[in-house]
């Protein structure tokens, strides 16, 4: 009788009772961090390792290496030697041994399993890359080129053009590292400067100055100052290198928690695109549109910004460039009604993904979020789940005020993701640092260029080891690199 009023199990009660829940592990994991690690093994237990790519995500994600480790035993005693070889190998890059790393590496390829077969070769064609080893990197892909899962085919042609590019395969340049996108920002830090000083307040004080000046943002810039303060106090610190280095390890430690992937594994996907104009919406979607299309993936894009005739032209020139399709109307026409067509389009076509291009009117914000509420609710309907991502575009070189925009769009709408453009234009890409710290959203993408393939997976460990390649290099020679002289 009093059914209703009976309190609902929780995730962790739920789980006593019924231990085998793969999935609803990986839910406890992404929910609580103490309990991460184990929580992560029994998915991986209780799914007989097929849940094997969502548990090494988790554990890069929340950066659980050292928690992980003691679990790898149960591992190897529920599903065999090759499991655990791979998360020990996980465990071992995080550590920076890369041989190790690669030798267990080595024993989880063999797997019969073919998710951990292709994961296990993919890690050890990273190490390959990461030693500057190409030839051999490009050998691990090719080795798994038949075998690439959906979700990681962008990725995977993305890095196999740029192994062929290091190895001259290519007849022009194809990607610029993000070494070379980020120098405008590197320059403005100035981090070789403090190179070889004594910590002191003045270290600080300067150190402070020039994090605000790369626009890392005031309330982040205190936070890690503060940080830097205690762990001197803690660890004894007293050069500048040993801080500077403690500096880039929270940084990285920050940037992981924005760590994201474009999520593309329902067909069709649909891919809702905002932003204000001039940030580069319709360039990102252009570059993403032929990304996909080279990746395999069949495109169709919505010209939905019908409030300017120019979007649609621009989107239509994007759209020849790309290779896919277009389904536009008329200047004013309801948005909605562009972005039903092309969704009554994609299913008489059977076509992969649908990317849709919106107005970004923010001095207009409640017609506009009627706008957006009307066109998620066509696409809901047409397609129940979707959109899969909503994608936020902003420019770098406005700094603070891409901060400003996202937090309006975030008012309007949910954002999953989002992607920031031109990064090699600017001395201000210390505000990737303050959007993962405020807003707490994925960054996706990032601009490095003009090159289609400049458009590229956020990379948190590859970003800040671009902010502070410098000053490795000249604390290891004692004089600026080659390409900083006149």
């Amino acid at each position: 009788m009093f059914g209703f009023f009976r309190k609902k199990k929780g995730l962790e009660e739920e789980l006593r009772e019924n231990p085998n829940q793969p999935e609803k592990w990986l839910k406890l994991a992404e929910e609580n961090e103490k309990r991460a690690p184990e929580a992560v093994a029994n998915a991986l237990i209780y799914s007989k390792g097929e849940l094997v790519e969502e548990a090494a995500k988790i554990v890069r994600n929340l950066a659980i290496y050292r928690e992980f480790e003691p679990y790898t035993e149960k591992l190897e005693k529920e599903l065999g030697k090759d499991y655990a070889s791979f998360f020990k190998g996980l465990i071992e890059e995080y550590k920076g041994n890369l041989q190790k790393a690669r030798n267990l590496y080595d024993v989880a390829r063999n797997s019969q399993n073919e998710k951990l077969s292709f994961l296990a070769n993919y890690h050890i064609a990273n190490l390959y890359i990461k030693e500057g080893l190409y030839d051999l990197a490009l050998k691990a892909l090719k080795e798994v080129e038949e075998k690439v899962p959906e979700n990681y085919k962008l990725e995977f042609t993305v890095k196999k053009r740029e192994v062929e590019e290091k190895l001259g395969l290519t007849g022009s340049k194809i990607l610029k590292s993000f070494k070379e996108g980020l120098k405008k920002t590197r320059d403005a830090l100035g981090l070789s400067d403090f190179a070889g000083r004594k910590v002191d307040e003045s270290l600080f004080e300067e150190l402070e100055e020039r994090l605000i000046l790369a626009d890392v943002g005031v309330n982040t810039t205190l936070e890690l100052i503060e940080y830097l303060r205690n762990e001197t106090k803690r660890r004894k610190i007293k050069s500048s290198d040993q801080l500077l280095e403690v500096l880039k390890e929270r940084m990285k430690e920050l940037l992981r928690q924005c760590r994201g992937e474009l999520n593309l594994t329902e067909k069709p996907s649909v891919i809702l695109v905002l932003g204000v104009n001039g940030v580069g919406k319709t360039t990102t979607i252009g570059k993403l549109a032929k990304q996909l299309k080279d990746s395999g993936l069949s495109v169709v894009l919505a010209a939905a910004d019908t409030f300017r005739a120019a979007a649609i032209e621009q989107l239509e020139v994007w759209a020849e460039r790309a290779g896919v399709r277009i389904v536009k109307g008329q200047e004013g026409t309801d948005p909605a009604a562009v972005v039903f067509d092309a969704i009554q389009s994609i299913k008489a076509k059977g076509e992969d993904v649908l990317i849709v291009d919106t107005a970004g009117r923010l001095h207009n914000k409640e017609r506009l979020m009627k706008e957006i509420h009307k066109i998620k609710k066509v696409i809901g309907r047409e397609f129940p789940g979707q959109p899969a991502e909503i994608l936020l575009v902003l420019d770098a070189n406005t700094g603070q005020n891409a901060i400003s925009q996202a937090k309006a769009f975030k008012e309007i709408t949910d954002v999953t993701g989002i992607a920031l453009t031109k990064l090699d234009g600017t001395a201000k890409g210390g505000i990737v640092v303050a959007i993962c710290n405020d807003l707490k959203i994925p960054i996706k993408l990032v601009g490095i260029g003009e090159r289609i393939e400049d458009l590229r997976k956020f990379d948190p460990e590859e970003f800040i080891e671009a902010l502070f390649s410098q000053t490795e290099k000249e604390s290891e020679t004692g004089a600026p690199p080659e390409s900083s002289k006149p």
